[in-house]
């Protein structure tokens, strides 16, 4: 196996690893898919980059298939098995990004995610979209904290609806709005803004020690199965 060859089983099979849920951070996947096929230490050069692993999970995911968004999908084929996994992948990473404890005292940013969905889902239990956006918030927080919204919009867009979007896409301005009162005029007037506000209050509840929360697997499982809870 030439060393081209290696470095693009090693992104594989940590793909393989972050995807049926062994392991949650790029790093640590790689380094255990390296010690497995390599059985020799290589240097960092050798080694694949995030985005060469993210390329894997995106095929083995089925998302470069995908020949049309979420919002062009029927009911029937928008949760797969694929996509439920590509959720479950962004959420299980954020078990390892711990926020700051000034603002949250909670801990760690999955445990903030489920507490948001929680909280989301006690005011709206019927709404798939808003309950998406409570869960996959701050997805983008495991991917480039430096700009961890544009990453989760970008990781989003193919498998989640143009309003689960908006809502991550515009959460932090609210969620700031409600200790400044300041929020651009735009967003007073979108038809969401009654469902942003509601999203930046179970964000900024979200955020107690202690608090019991679900699982992840509990959560989508839930989330999937509204589509077809009133059928008969």
């Amino acid at each position: 196996m030439s060393d081209n060859q290696l470095r693009d089983a090693i992104a594989a099979e940590a793909a393989r690893l972050i995807v049926r849920g062994h392991e949650s951070d790029f790093g640590s996947a790689r380094n255990r898919a390296a010690r497995w096929l390599a059985k020799r230490k290589l240097d960092a050069d050798d080694l694949p980059l995030r985005e060469e692993i993210q390329t894997h999970i995106y095929a083995l995911t089925g998302l470069f298939q995908q020949p049309h968004s979420y919002a062009e999908a029927t009911q029937e084929d928008v949760y797969t098995d694929d996509v439920l996994a590509v959720f479950r992948m962004l959420l299980m990473r954020l078990e390892s990004v711990m926020l700051n404890p000034q603002y949250h005292p909670e801990g760690d940013a999955l445990y903030h995610s489920l507490q948001v969905y929680e909280l989301g889902r006690a005011e709206s239990p019927y709404d798939e979209e808003f309950l998406l956006a409570c869960l996959l918030h701050d997805a983008g927080l495991a991917i480039d904290r430096k700009s961890p919204v544009q990453s989760a919009i970008q990781a989003l867009h193919q498998v989640v609806t143009e309003r689960t979007l908006y809502l991550i896409e515009h959460r932090p301005t609210a969620t700031d709005y409600l200790a400044s009162g300041k929020l651009p005029r735009s967003l007073r007037r979108s038809e969401h803004y009654d469902d942003l506000m509601l999203l930046a209050r179970c964000d900024r509840d979200g955020r107690e020690p202690g608090m019991p929360v679900g699982t992840v697997d509990d959560a989508l499982a839930y989330i999937a199965g509204l589509s077809t809870a009133w059928d008969d």
